[in-house]
């Protein structure tokens, strides 16, 4: 699923639009919107770090959603974690 998909579908499951997301994450609607439908598809890192915070999903899981790491940086990264 791409990072826009993603998006729109937790905004969704929130039961909120766009412009209530902006007013409560920080981050603008236009913005938001441009996630949403493809038009940007790899934020800043600090608009990641937003969204996480606000759905309260793993910053790790939305970073891999918008392109900047995989799995196996995913792995790599906990097993670090376990040392």
């Amino acid at each position: 699923m791409s990072l826009g998909k993603y998006l729109k579908t937790l905004r969704k499951e929130k039961g909120i639009s766009t412009r209530e997301l902006a007013r409560r994450s920080g981050v603008s609607q236009p913005y938001l919107s441009q996630l949403e439908t493809g038009k940007h598809s790899n934020p800043a890192p600090e608009v990641i770090r937003k969204l996480s915070k606000f759905y309260g999903v793993p910053y790790l899981s939305f970073m891999g959603y918008a392109g900047f790491i995989n799995e196996d940086d995913i792995k790599e990264y906990l097993y670090q974690k376990e040392d």
